[in-house]
């Protein structure tokens, strides 16, 4: 294994290789150099030693906090750029700098005018490299100091345990604000010789066209870009680029991981951390494992402390300092562990204590359920909400049975283990749990959504009624259903497209011997359909053809009708 330039030295080392790469040119370190420079140069005419960073470019980003390490300043990270965020740390810092409204201009046009003005010294390794404001899942940002040494010595840990290809593009659904994306996007490629790809990929779309270019590749991402994996594209035809796949923010599920990891032809690693510790712990879910044990990097330790709690340590953590974990830890042999939830979930209602990941665990043990996730809102009362997304199975039971009876159904399976002075009180049904966009649970995100009232994805089911391969379902289309919203506003009606993804669904849900969607044929809309308007929805399967003709009918005549065809 070779080990990576040090962030302290590298500036006085200057390898000549590729430092990022864009859709438009190769970013050399000799350019990267000259970058440093240009900024030196521009911040050498500013007083003040504490400045907010901000830029959603990496090879840009980076380049800044070498210049403000050389001219002795302290880059403090924010984890996003809004008003508000600024607004608090404005009263904390001496300037801005980088892609934000009050940030300072380079001096220089052209950055090779000042390549050659300095004689690059290795920093001090005890200099404070970062001051990283993060939030976490609530509260307000507080502020994470650390040192170069801290970073040094997690990278080289890092490049122990998964050996870098050196020339392998790095590519990245994650920011780098946050301490994951700025050790695993940006800072260890760099000391170990990785490109860093400019461009964030949003979607995995992106992710596809990108790494479709290149010769090599790894993939920096998150459970919440991972679980909406794109498996229409055909990615075996970059598998074969694919080197590592690294995960953080939250556990990924079994099937997500596996799937993935599948799709690429490439070990998926999930890192377990916090911003406090850094990396703590690592996993490699594949479908030949039956285990969901964490292993520790052979450089932490663990140490029980009072009331289960557990105190990390690492060459990564400051000296001295108590570091504690807020999961519950069960350990096993051989430096594993698994994650047993979080240790402040224990809530009061109404004096009774309870778990909220226990409600978790047993809402995901529901058949139906993809994921949930408990909290406690406060209204005349303390209540207990609930913010899930079903998988296909619940989907179709929801569009069948409707919300009230599958909450009733939801609370009885509850019962033998929940007190009803504890049961949930709110239910809001989502497609997905909103994870922001470094894999983040954000409490503010659930509260808005339970704050909401509950939108209907689907009609009110009457009565259904099958002979043979004909499916006749009257139902009352409710003014909450969401597709109202915007279309339009003085008179809302029901999309057509709404009607036909209802069509497709219902029978996809009750004629089995249904393949691939192929086609629409012969799609007619006769009248708009409007809010409190009792409908017929009438399906025949043909399936010699595997066409499903259907329509939407009431007293007042045919609405729409048309065929979908299956491969």
């Amino acid at each position: 294994m070779s080990s990576p330039l040090s962030l302290s030295n590298w500036m006085v080392s200057q390898p000549d290789c590729i430092v990022a790469v864009s859709r438009t040119e190769a970013l050399t370190s000799g350019m990267f150099v000259a970058k440093v420079s240009s900024w030196r140069r521009t911040l050498s005419q500013h007083a003040g030693r504490r400045w907010v960073v901000y830029h959603s470019n990496p090879y840009e980003f980076l380049a800044i906090i070498y210049a403000l390490w050389y001219e002795q300043k302290l880059p403090c990270i924010p984890g996003d750029d809004r008003p508000a965020t600024l607004k608090r740390l404005s009263h904390q810092v001496d300037g801005f700098i980088g892609e934000l409204s009050n940030a300072i201009q380079p001096v220089d046009k052209c950055p090779f005018a000042t390549e050659r003005l300095y004689n690059w010294q290795a920093l001090s390794p005890q200099q404070i490299a970062v001051e990283l404001y993060t939030s976490g899942s609530s509260g307000t940002p507080k502020a994470i100091i650390k040192t170069l040494a801290q970073l040094d010595n997690e990278i080289l840990s890092l490049q122990s345990q998964w050996p870098a290809q050196v020339g392998a593009v790095v590519l990245s659904t994650v920011s780098h604000q946050h301490l994951y994306g700025l050790i695993f996007r940006l800072l260890r490629p760099f000391c170990a010789g990785q490109p860093i790809y400019c461009d964030i990929s949003e979607y995995t779309e992106d992710v596809y066209n990108v790494a479709s270019t290149l010769d090599s590749f790894v993939l920096v991402s998150s459970p919440s870009h991972i679980s909406r994996i794109n498996t229409l594209l055909d990615w075996k035809l970059i598998a074969k680029q694919c080197v590592n796949i690294f995960s953080a923010a939250a556990p990924l599920e079994k099937a997500d991981a596996v799937r993935l990891s599948g799709l690429l032809n490439a070990p998926l690693w999930e890192i377990y951390g916090s911003s406090e510790t850094g990396v703590i712990a690592w996993r490699n879910q594949s479908k030949d494992t039956h285990s969901d044990l964490w292993q520790l990097l052979p450089s932490v330790t663990f140490t029980y402390a009072e009331n289960e709690q557990v105190q990390v340590t690492s060459s990564f953590t400051e000296e001295g300092a108590l570091t504690m974990l807020n999961d519950h830890i069960d350990f096993h042999s051989q430096g594993r562990f698994a994650l047993k939830g979080r240790l402040d979930t224990i809530v009061k209602i109404e004096g009774k204590r309870v778990s909220l990941t226990a409600i978790e665990t047993l809402l995901m043990a529901h058949t139906w359920i993809k994921a949930c996730k408990a909290l406690v809102v406060t209204r005349k009362r303390s209540e207990i909400a609930i913010v899930l997304a079903f998988n296909t199975q619940g989907e179709q039971a929801l569009m069948l049975q409707g919300r009230k009876s599958i909450i009733n159904g939801l609370r009885e399976f509850l019962s033998p283990d929940l007190e009803s002075i504890v049961m949930p009180r709110r239910w809001r049904f989502v497609d997905a749990l909103p994870y922001n966009p470094q894999g983040k649970l954000p409490l503010a995100s659930l509260e808005k959504i339970v704050d909401k009232a509950p939108v209907l994805k689907w009609p009110i089911v009457k009565s259904l009624e099958r002979v043979e391969n004909t499916l006749t379902i009257q139902c009352h289309i409710p003014p909450e259903i969401r597709y109202f919203n915007g279309h339009f506003d003085n008179t809302p009606i029901l999309p057509g497209v709404v009607q036909v993804h209802w069509a497709h669904k219902l029978a996809k849900a009750h004629f089995a011997e249904l393949n691939h969607f192929y086609r629409l044929e012969v799609i007619k809309f006769s009248q708009v359909i409007q809010p409190n308007e009792n409908v017929e929805i009438q399906l025949t399967f043909n399936s010699l053809k595997q066409q499903v003709t259907f329509s939407f009918q009431s007293e007042k005549g045919i609405h729409s009708s048309g065929r979908i065809c299956f491969e």
